[in-house]
């Protein structure tokens, strides 16, 4: 990802089976000015406790939220408040529970 800018969040998603957010990063800085690598700002870094299932913060949003892209203005903003209502709800992402409340992978 080449368009990564300074001060620029970024999510933290693993590849699981359902995929999981793991933190929210500040970019240090743009991606030309460090050969191509995306460097963030360690001490600003959130790391979400429990995890964050990503399809939930899809389904919260209302957006088809992908991977890889850049979000901005109301969009980001809907993002944000996903990942903030998911937060709070203080519960581990893997548990067949957390997926059978509607809130996350539909079977």
């Amino acid at each position: 990802m080449t368009n990564v800018h300074d001060l620029d969040l970024l999510l933290v998603v693993l590849s699981t089976d359902p995929r999981m957010v793991l933190c929210l990063e500040v970019a240090d800085g743009l991606v030309a000015d460090h050969g191509g690598n995306i460097v963030v700002r360690s001490p600003e870094t959130v790391m979400f406790r429990h995890g964050i299932l990503f399809d939930a913060v899809k389904k919260r949003s209302g957006l088809n939220v992908r991977m890889y892209e850049s979000y901005h203005g109301a969009d980001a903003r809907a993002i944000w408040v996903a990942l903030d209502e998911e937060y709070h709800l203080d519960t581990p992402w893997f548990t067949p529970a957390r997926w059978l409340e509607g809130h996350g992978v539909d079977f």
